[in-house]
């Protein structure tokens, strides 16, 4: 029976290793200058090389060929076949798993004393070497840090921080990496033009994008995809999609096509189709949060993403349906459903109410906008004489504190300060607007249109808020001005600087509770009678809002 194709095609030399170029570049250089070491940590996950690598390193030590070491060994030579077919002497591979004891690590020590039956060094390979017992780590403690001259050590390990300080202080620790989807999928393609199979692009693709970096667990799949493809086709996408129980993109896309028209029916009736179809729950849900992390990756970057074009392109497009903090609750909803679904009997109950929480979140409301919506606090009337509650005020365990905003600009009223015009023509302030619109900030939008907008000679920008508007430390803050900034270069050309201030008069000041005439009452009561408060109650449901003393001395 001929050996499978991850069998076949594994690297034989350093030149055939994909993806760990810093590794066999380290490799090389210490075999060309004679600074080997005599004991190794490989790590990283499954399939990326880290066994290939060590018989590798053993074939450069021992080729035959050559009169010492080289990093470029025959494989030829009688040392080269023993070792790629797995039988030579002085290469010993032990399955640290069902070999984890302090008894075969003794026998271990034994066989380190003597001398290779034949070649230069003696080899050992400890494959999962983290699952050896403390007592088996403590054996091989000396013989890690005192070798005899003609031993090398290689401990492969998918969990490095499992293994004990100790023995990785002895080790050069090598971290292999996932191996990059484009040359995952390059060495797809060179394997089935080897083996004369037709192959669809994007069945590779999606073969490449399965196995999540690690090359063994992509040969594998194209193993059972070359057998499972029609003879004649080829192939294809389609038959490789069946064959992973993969959901098409397209029908993910009407799923987020139906949240995007905030249409129930339409979505619920998709999943039904899907789930009639016998695609599992489980498969719908994980496909729908890749495709709603794509969307998001795309709002921040494209050139971030990974897999088929077609699956790009559509991220991309799918990414202007949806703001960013929309995506981040659409992920955290499936991704706690990905979680009922490995442990809850009903499984299409939790999808099928995950998707309407989908529907739900683009309702909500950001608790900016909430506050935003608020307005300005009326001076007269909101704040009546005597209630303890004057400007801005907060209650900290039992201590009332006022605290106005300074003004920007001289004077006691809303006249520009020195330099400020009215805006400029063309309509400047409606085309920002209409930016951050198009940029999806659509809180910030609400933030601003309580302002005036006062553009200085110089193209600055100055926001002013009546006294009292928690908007303007609101708009005051780093992120928001940057926003601000972008949106006016996007819509002018031009990045001005932005300034926001009330037209209050006094200089900040700090009344002490003693000097206030508060109202009778504890601090949740005396609280209850704010204004502020007691519009942001009219919209936030009252199970969601809550009130609370901080500890005294609380910052």
């Amino acid at each position: 029976m001929p050996p499978v194709i991850a069998r076949r095609y594994r690297p034989q030399n350093f030149e055939d290793v994909i993806g760990q170029d810093a590794i066999v570049r380290t490799l090389r250089n210490a075999i060309a200058q004679g600074r080997l070491a005599h004991g190794y940590i490989f790590s990283g996950h499954r399939g990326i090389g880290k066994t290939t690598v060590a018989r590798v390193l053993a074939k450069c030590l021992n080729c035959r060929s050559f009169a010492g070491p080289t990093a470029a060994p025959c494989g030829e030579c009688e040392s080269c076949r023993e070792i790629r077919d797995g039988n030579a002497v002085d290469v010993l591979e032990i399955d640290a798993a069902s070999n984890r004891g302090i008894d075969e690590i003794r026998s271990l020590r034994e066989q380190v004393r003597y001398r290779p039956a034949r070649d230069r060094y003696k080899f050992f390979i400890l494959d999962e070497a983290h699952q050896l017992t403390g007592d088996a780590f403590n054996a091989l403690l000396k013989t890690l840090e005192e070798p005899p001259e003609w031993a090398v050590f290689v401990l492969a390990t998918t969990e490095p921080e499992a293994l004990p300080a100790t023995i990785r202080s002895r080790c050069q620790h090598f971290a292999f990496r996932a191996v990059p989807f484009p040359l995952l999928v390059q060495r797809l393609t060179q394997i089935c033009a080897a083996e004369k199979i037709a192959a669809e692009p994007e069945a590779l693709e999606l073969i490449g994008e399965a196995g999540e970096g690690s090359v063994r667990d992509a040969l594998s799949l194209l193993d059972q995809a070359i057998t499972h493809a029609d003879l004649h086709e080829g192939m294809t996408a389609e038959s490789v999609r069946a064959l992973l129980g993969r959901v098409s993109s397209g029908r993910i896309r009407e799923l987020l096509s139906c949240v995007q028209k905030d249409d129930a029916k339409g979505l619920l009736t998709a999943a039904d189709g899907l789930l009639a179809a016998g695609v599992g729950p489980a498969q719908i849900c994980g496909q729908l949060t890749q495709a709603v992390r794509n969307a998001l990756v795309a709002q921040v970057d494209a050139t971030l993403l990974e897999g088929p074009e077609a699956e790009r392109a559509a991220a991309q497009e799918e990414a202007a349906w949806f703001r960013e903090e929309e995506l981040a609750r659409f992920l955290q909803i499936l991704l706690r459903a990905a979680g009922d679904l490995r442990h809850g009997q009903q499984q299409r109950l939790h999808l099928e109410l995950a998707l309407v929480k989908m529907l739900h979140a683009r309702r909500l409301t950001g608790v900016e906008e909430v506050l935003a919506s608020l307005g300005p606090v009326e001076q007269e009337g909101a704040a009546p004489r005597g209630s303890g509650f004057r400007g801005q005020d907060s209650v900290r365990a039992g201590r009332t504190e006022r605290v106005v905003t300074a003004p920007m600009a001289a004077g006691g009223d809303a006249t520009p300060a020195p330099g400020i015009a009215s805006p400029a023509p063309g309509d400047a302030t409606g085309a920002v607007r209409r930016a951050l619109e198009g940029m999806g900030k659509t809180a910030l939008v609400t933030l601003v249109q309580g302002a005036e907008w006062r553009w200085d000679e110089k193209g600055g920008l100055e926001l002013v808020y009546a006294a009292g508007d928690g908007r303007a430390a609101m708009v005051s803050q780093p992120n928001i001005r940057k926003d601000l900034g972008a949106a006016c270069l996007k819509a002018l050309g031009r990045q001005p600087e932005v300034r926001v201030r009330t037209d209050a008069t006094a200089a900040p000041t700090v009344v002490a509770a003693e000097e206030a005439v508060a109202l009778p009452g504890s601090p949740e009561e005396r609280a209850e009678q704010h204004p502020l408060l007691r519009q942001l109650r009219e919209q936030v449901p009252t199970h969601v809002l809550r009130t609370r003393t901080l500890p005294t001395g609380g910052q």
